[in-house]
């Protein structure tokens, strides 16, 4: 309150005038009177928030009171620092009469982790004191998203397969984690996310201690190199993006595995044979009988294979073979002049059975001249087509002789 004095009429004695002094006529010269201010004082001159999740609110009260003795005037109430996540009361009024206070209430909505500071600046009309600064502070739980496996490889899948490995995104911070977006980028579409979790809907919050899994596919079109690359963004205050790599490589199926058909042999040679298939030997009732056949039959896995025969005349004068190689019950191949079958009439290495051998050096088979000498027996090899093979067309000069004939399955 102003000093309850009575005001005279004065008279302004200069050579009486001191500084911040006035001289009341009539009165004992050593009365004088200070100017009367405003004087303001802030409580609390600090917040403390504390600590506080993303979304949620708390308040604290700041008292503004004038000790002096004259009206308080108040500037608006402003932030050091813009900040959405802060707001206040309006004060109840902009003059503040001495003796007397007013209140605002201050609120803090965090949305980011993180520490948080800032300023409330409240001005006035107080010649000491202008502006006083109360200092704001809080600490906002930050989440921490991790991404695992952070490398997966497919390994090798055959072309149309299929595969699939889960990426577990995890929040493994103090707060909740906001998923902002996230991709998936490959080279083609022969890895995909197949599903995206709890990623599906974004934004996507990802609270504390909880996680989410994302399923990626990788189903291979064609044989090569693939890779991809699953990318993550969100609000993590130490990596806004975390990315994961796959990898995959594919070959063609093969069109062997657990597949066979069946080949049939029918032969007969004069006067005798002995048989190979793949190395190993089998004979037959009536090998050592020129004018009867013998029909054998395999179940044979897909792949390359060797039939290997020993033709031999008990003279050592007139020799041949004569045969028939059905697969699947359709004829394959028939003895003739043609590459197919490979002949030799010296004892090769001892290996010669085996498919692996290199007969490339070998001879074509000639056709006899006439398989009058044989007489029209076995009549069964003439209608498919088969003809007496040997070493010369004249059907003689050698009474042994080595064949190989390679095909393959299917």
């Amino acid at each position: 309150m102003r000093p309850n004095h009575t005001l005279f009429p004065l008279v302004l004695l200069l050579s009486a005038c001191t500084e911040n002094a006035l001289i009341v006529k009539g009165g004992d010269p050593t009365d004088t009177f200070d100017d009367v201010n405003p004087d303001i004082v802030v409580d609390p001159m600090s917040v403390d928030f504390g600590s506080l999740l993303p979304g949620s609110s708390t308040s604290a009260t700041v008292t503004i009171s004038n000790v002096g003795e004259d009206a308080l005037t108040l500037d608006a109430l402003q932030l050091g620092t813009a900040d959405s996540a802060l707001d206040w009361t309006d004060i109840s009024a902009p003059f503040i009469n001495p003796g007397e206070s007013v209140d605002t209430v201050v609120t803090w909505t965090p949305e980011l982790g993180g520490a948080w500071t800032n300023t409330l600046d409240v001005g006035s009309n107080d010649p000491d004191t202008p502006l006083v600064q109360v200092d704001l502070m809080g600490n906002v739980p930050a989440g921490d998203l991790v991404v695992t496996p952070d490398s997966y490889d497919f390994g090798s899948l055959e072309v149309g397969q299929e595969a699939t490995m889960v990426i577990n995104v995890a929040n493994v911070g103090e707060g909740p984690i906001t998923v902002a977006d996230w991709e998936y980028t490959a080279g083609d579409a022969d890895l995909h996310v197949l599903d995206a979790g709890g990623l599906t809907v974004l934004p996507a919050v990802i609270e504390a201690g909880t996680s989410t899994d994302v399923t990626v596919e990788y189903t291979p079109s064609a044989a090569g190199a693939d890779d991809g690359s699953f990318g993550v963004t969100s609000n993590d205050p130490d990596e806004p993006l975390i990315v994961a790599q796959q990898y995959g490589n594919a070959t063609e199926a093969d069109p062997c595995d657990g597949y066979s058909q069946t080949v049939t042999l029918m032969l007969t040679a004069d006067d005798a044979w002995q048989g190979w298939m793949d190395g190993s030997s089998f004979s037959a009732p009536n090998q050592n009988t020129w004018s009867a056949s013998d029909t054998l039959e395999w179940e044979m896995p897909c792949g390359d294979h060797t039939l290997a025969l020993y033709a031999t005349d008990t003279a050592h004068a007139v020799s041949g073979v004569i045969a028939v190689v059905w697969v699947e019950g359709t004829v394959r191949f028939v003895s003739g002049a043609t590459s197919d079958w490979r002949m030799v009439d010296t004892a090769p290495p001892s290996d010669w059975t085996d498919i692996t051998y290199d007969d490339s050096s070998w001879n074509v088979p000639q056709l006899c001249s006439s398989n009058a000498i044989w007489g029209s027996s076995p009549q069964p090899f003439y209608d498919q087509g088969a003809a007496w093979i040997w070493w010369t067309p004249t059907c003689s000069d050698l009474g042994q002789a080595w064949l190989r004939l390679n095909f393959s399955v299917p």
